[in-house]
């Protein structure tokens, strides 16, 4: 599965206080408009978008280049976890960087016990400032063997035209 992105970097300020430098892919739309994780086209297409959780505490495995955005990841189910039955680890380069939230793990658990495929990217990564280390990840995932991101680019078609200089 093709996802269109753009690429940004930029600091993120939280209702909560402080800073996060953000780095990575956008979700977009045909005509290049922002796609938010609830987006009815990301959801029409069987796409989710949620934060790697626990990934502050795996901060070996998010140090490495495959936690990077654009790099895949492995979804792997872990029906025996004591805290959650339906708990699906999140592994970058073999290594764990976290789990599937809890609330998605629920939906994507009977899923994968039943052998649907369902693959996972980074979309963008978080860092206190550029020159900091990895603090966590969030992450695409898809109901497909495989997702990859196309750079977006406006296109005649998807640009607002206006009439030539001088028209009326």
């Amino acid at each position: 599965m093709v996802v269109q992105v753009v690429f940004e970097e930029r600091y993120w300020y939280p209702d909560d206080g402080g800073q996060v430098w953000l780095a990575g892919y956008t979700p977009v739309g045909e005509d290049g408009a922002y796609l938010g994780r609830d987006a009815p086209e990301l959801a029409a297409r069987g796409l989710r978008v949620a934060s790697v959780a626990g990934a502050r505490f795996q901060a070996e495995a998010l140090d490495g280049e495959a936690a990077a955005p654009g790099r895949p990841l492995e979804l792997r189910r872990d029906p025996g976890n004591e805290h959650d039955p339906n708990a699906v680890m999140v592994l970058a380069g073999g290594e764990q960087v976290g789990w599937v939230p809890r609330e998605l793990a629920a939906e994507l658990a009977p899923a994968l016990d039943r052998g649907a495929t369902w693959s996972a990217v980074v979309l963008r990564e978080q860092r206190a400032s550029p020159r900091d280390p990895r603090h966590g990840v969030t992450m695409l995932l898809a109901p497909d063997r495989e997702v990859s991101f196309v750079t977006w680019r406006p296109t005649t078609s998807s640009r607002p035209t206006r009439p030539p200089s001088g028209s009326t």
